[in-house]
């Protein structure tokens, strides 16, 4: 679930038409329309599609690829794909994607979680990547380009990792402090092996619900602030705990083999160079965006919890057995141990906080 935005990428079923002007990958046409006066070649134009309700998380993608391209494709974008669909909506994405109804897609790294890309669970190990520092740095070294290719194969091809939002405990009524506060607990989650192994390995019940399902039902579930804000959590009784980040949510930007292959192996280039570059854009995209949400979730009187030094470690050594049955697999480990190195030294980040921000009673 995320918050819906006003805006052209924030509207119910929006298409976005990113019309592109001129071509790097038909450079030979380009050449002869200067050389002769033959008018340039037709841009290419690709679907892709995405859960999320808005291409703001992607937008600095779609942005590098009309820069890069010169006008070589033309993406639309297709929002709310399977939205409300049932807890299973990013599973049926990927088979859009493989069937050729879509072209590309964008959505959480999790929907790879029980594919041919297991190894793509370590980026949402428990407590792992606990900031958007941690995971910019993780999606901007060599390791996540080798991940991305872990998603190639029956009939899909990995073109680029984003960053996504943190994912933080959002109790309801009571907060999610430390294991105690999760046992026997319903807590709502999506679609997520990682999830539902660490849930469980806190004595929680998790369930799976879609995008934009009802949360009433629930003693808590694993949500972004943004989401807390644009669906009005904080109306329910939500209690966000502000110093445990449980996962971050990175976007694949997945291709359907058969249309990856069609395009020319400059124009493929082109949107592998515009996901790798578009990270630093897509990790200040989130970061604005938390900033705003938590403003306005303040503003209402949000109440944010924050767990003690003992309840952390509790946590953190409840979710080991996670950490065990990811190890069982060796390219998962690899990954795991990689991303340990790259966020070991990174400064942690302040705690949200609703310190001098105006209360109100909208």
């Amino acid at each position: 679930m995320r918050a819906r935005r006003t805006g052209i990428s924030g509207s119910l079923g929006a298409v976005v038409g990113l019309v592109l002007l001129a071509a790097t990958g038909c450079s030979g046409s380009a050449a002869a329309d200067k050389a002769g006066g033959h008018s340039a070649a037709k841009p290419v134009e690709l679907t892709l599609a995405t859960p999320m309700g808005t291409s703001e998380e992607f937008e600095s993608f779609l942005l590098n690829v009309e820069m890069l391209s010169h006008g070589s494709i033309r993406i639309q974008v297709q929002t709310d794909a399977h939205h409300q669909e049932g807890p299973d909506f990013e599973t049926r994405l990927l088979d859009d994607v493989k069937q050729g109804r879509v072209d590309l897609a964008a959505l959480g790294s999790r929907a790879f979680d029980s594919t041919g890309a297991r190894p793509l669970r370590a980026l949402t190990a428990p407590l792992l990547i606990t900031g958007y520092d941690a995971e910019e740095k993780v999606l901007a070294a060599p390791v996540a380009r080798r991940m991305v290719r872990e998603v190639d194969g029956d009939g899909l091809t990995g073109v680029g990792l984003l960053p996504g939002t943190l994912r933080r405990p959002l109790g309801a009524r009571t907060p999610l402090l430390g294991p105690a506060d999760y046992k026997g607990r319903t807590i709502g989650e999506q679609q997520s092996q990682v999830a539902d192994a660490t849930l469980r390995a806190l004595g929680a019940k998790p369930v799976a619900f879609p995008a934009g399902g009802s949360v009433d039902a629930f003693g808590g579930y694993e949500q972004q602030l943004t989401s807390g804000d644009g669906n009005r959590y904080d109306k329910n009784g939500m209690i966000a705990t502000a110093n445990v980040v449980l996962w971050p949510r990175p976007v694949v930007l997945v291709a359907g083999t058969k249309a990856f292959q069609r395009l020319t192996s400059d124009q493929r280039a082109v949107l592998r160079k515009a996901g790798q570059q578009a990270v630093s854009g897509s990790a200040a995209v989130l970061r604005s965006h938390e900033k705003e949400s938590l403003g306005n979730l303040c503003r209402r009187g949000q109440k944010l919890a924050t767990a003690t030094p003992s309840q952390l470690a509790g946590l953190r050594k409840a979710v080991q057995p996670v950490y065990d049955q990811l190890a069982r697999d060796r390219r998962t480990k690899e990954y795991l141990d990689a991303i340990t190195s790259l966020v070991r030294n990174i400064p942690a980040e302040p705690t949200v906080s609703c310190k001098g921000m105006t209360s109100t009673t909208d």
